[in-house]
């Protein structure tokens, strides 16, 4: 894999989950941590997305960091995120982070953002007209998501991050965001990503 050849895929967990595509994509040893309940739809196609990704055969059961991260010391590094039965994977050379969030109304917003941003991006989204400020608060909230889980941190460590607002990531990493219909993937890792980064794999209606 090259230095920056990130890939991105996105699907729709109804698009992406079936029996065929479960059998062929993971391993039994990897099924059995599958979740019951709610959760296990999206966890089985995240992890039906990354199999898919990386074009390898069956996805091994995958081990945990510290901070509940999943890896395989013998993948590529790799991280999910999903939402509103959506579901994106990010893959890259280095420790990447990635998260997905549906643009959608927000009741307090701005007592969010206060809670959870630094001062000076809070006073420039006050700034904005309210048609921006919404689209705009989830643009930050994503690159937090990001940066945050490409360090195997949390959301509640959100409020502690001090992002410039012109890169929206820390020095030494970099940050691309994608928007698919009206999902707003925000990406971050350690090499630049391309201009034209899109995902390579995509599974919707």
């Amino acid at each position: 894999m090259a230095v920056n050849d990130y890939q991105l895929a996105f699907g729709e967990v109804a698009c992406v989950l079936n029996d065929a595509s479960t059998s062929r994509w993971l391993s039994p040893e990897l099924l059995q941590d599958a979740p019951v309940g709610h959760r296990r739809a999206d966890w089985i196609a995240a992890r039906i997305l990354l199999a898919m990704l990386l074009n390898d055969g069956p996805l091994p059961k995958l081990a945990r960091a510290t901070q509940g991260k999943p890896y395989h010391p013998s993948l590529p590094e790799f991280n999910i995120s999903n939402h509103a039965s959506r579901v994106a994977v990010l893959v890259g050379s280095g420790e990447v982070g990635c998260d997905v969030e549906q643009i959608r109304p927000r009741s307090r917003f701005m007592a969010i953002a206060r809670y959870s941003f630094a001062a000076h991006l809070c006073d420039w989204l006050e700034s904005l007209s309210e048609v921006e400020q919404i689209v705009q608060f989830w643009r930050i909230w994503t690159a937090h998501e990001a940066v945050l889980k490409q360090r195997g941190g949390t959301v509640w460590q959100m409020s502690q991050l001090e992002l410039p607002l012109h890169t929206l990531c820390p020095p030494g990493r970099f940050l691309q965001h994608v928007t698919v219909d009206e999902s707003l993937i925000a990406c971050c890792g350690e090499q630049p990503f391309p201009d034209d980064f899109s995902p390579q794999l995509l599974i919707r209606k």
